[in-house]
């Protein structure tokens, strides 16, 4: 589609329905992404929209954008009243969602993640890999991706901390992928990083350094998880 095409014909009055909705998606986008004061009430105001709504199979890919956000105060008002590790509950696994899930975490370093964020993302992707030959049907998942989560694992923090026991779950039901009679490398390669990130975390003669990269696991110096709106509403 030309959308310059589509601009030109807008400033003499040819207004299309393609290029309204490709302006629609273009303020969303501004907004999502935006750092400035106004930006973040609209933010929150969009997301409290969306939570009076109400997720469900029809419209799940506008929240899914939204925790990509990594803004905790629209994130925040996104789930309210909602448990978020069962937040996706509602969507049958699909490839859109754990591809972008995975793109989340790719763009976020070890330490930038917002917490409830990845509460509901974990939760969504054991429900996809809890069956791990299923789920790598869905979706199969590459090392990159699986490094992309493991880098979150917080080697302060014990095994039964909510988070790494989350991570860590996943990563054992990927790697469940090595079975003695699987003949694909692909996914016997996939399976081998995971467990060897799952060994690296417990044993304690080791760090997460001898499996992923320091680059991949690089932390932000100041981690910020959005600004706050100037004013919330009830």
């Amino acid at each position: 589609m030309d959308f310059q095409k589509l601009k030109d014909e807008a400033r003499v009055g040819h207004i299309s329905e393609d290029y309204v909705d490709f302006l629609k998606h273009r303020t969303i986008t501004e907004i999502l992404d935006s750092t400035t004061p106004r930006g973040a009430n609209a933010l929150w105001a969009y997301a409290s929209f969306l939570n009076k709504l109400g997720i469900s199979p029809d419209n799940y890919p506008l929240y899914i954008n939204m925790l990509g956000s990594n803004n905790r105060y629209a994130i925040d008002v996104l789930l309210s009243g909602h448990e978020p590790e069962r937040y996706l509950d509602c969507v049958a696994p699909n490839p859109f969602i754990v591809k972008s899930t995975f793109e989340t975490f790719a763009e976020l370093k070890s330490n930038e993640i917002y917490e409830k964020s990845l509460r509901v993302f974990l939760g969504f992707l054991y429900k996809v890999y809890t069956s791990s030959a299923e789920g790598y049907q869905l979706y199969p998942v590459t090392i990159s991706e699986v490094n992309s989560l493991g880098k979150f694992l917080d080697e302060s923090q014990d095994q039964d901390w909510p988070l790494n026991r989350g991570i860590l779950d996943v990563l054992g039901a990927v790697a469940d992928l090595d079975t003695p009679h699987e003949t694909d490398i692909d996914k016997r390669n996939v399976a081998a990083q995971a467990g060897r990130i799952r060994s690296d975390y417990f044993d304690h003669k080791r760090t997460l350094k001898q499996s992923i990269t320091e680059v991949i696991l690089e932390k932000a110096k100041d981690p910020q998880f959005g600004i706050p709106p100037e004013r919330i509403y009830g």
